[in-house]
């Protein structure tokens, strides 16, 4: 992409009603994004950590590593703004999705919860879900990894 294609976008995005646009093209993303309203937070109550007596080291197998490195490299759908992960439209039912899901371009994949909204993600582009990164009911921050997905052509 050129200073020209990258100029174009900003005005496309100033000019409209848009809050992001995000574009990739032979292996590099740009993503433009608005200002919006700064996030709302809630006051956390505060839970006392106590260190443990011994160090603990952990021991991941190779399998577990090899998994981790693997989502970490892939495209994710990220958390639009602060709130609550659900994988489903109401306590009880089926997951949108799940790892080894393909999903459709502007499919939904969760709900996050702001403010007693409940806000559809959807995906931007088509592909198979390979990893959910949340845990379901878990608080999200802006802009955290909820899914990698690896893009299908």
């Amino acid at each position: 992409m050129d200073f020209k294609e990258l100029q174009e976008l900003i005005r496309i995005l100033e000019e409209s009603s848009l809050t992001e646009i995000e574009v990739e093209e032979e292996g590099r993303r740009i993503r433009l994004q608005k200002p919006g309203p700064p996030a709302v937070l809630q006051p956390v109550a505060m839970v006392p950590v106590v260190a443990p007596s011994a160090p603990v080291v952990a021991d991941p197998s190779a399998a577990e590593t090899e998994e981790v490195d693997e989502a970490c490299s892939l495209p994710t759908i990220d958390a639009p703004m602060v709130g609550t992960f659900y994988a489903a439209s109401a306590p009880g039912e089926e997951p949108f999705v799940q790892a080894g899901d393909t999903v459709e371009e502007n499919q939904t994949v969760c709900i996050v919860e702001a403010m007693k909204l409940m806000n559809e993600i959807a995906t931007k582009f088509a592909g198979i879900i390979e990893k959910v990164l949340v845990e379901n009911g878990q608080p999200v921050e802006f802009g955290q990894p909820l899914f990698a997905i690896r893009a299908v052509e």
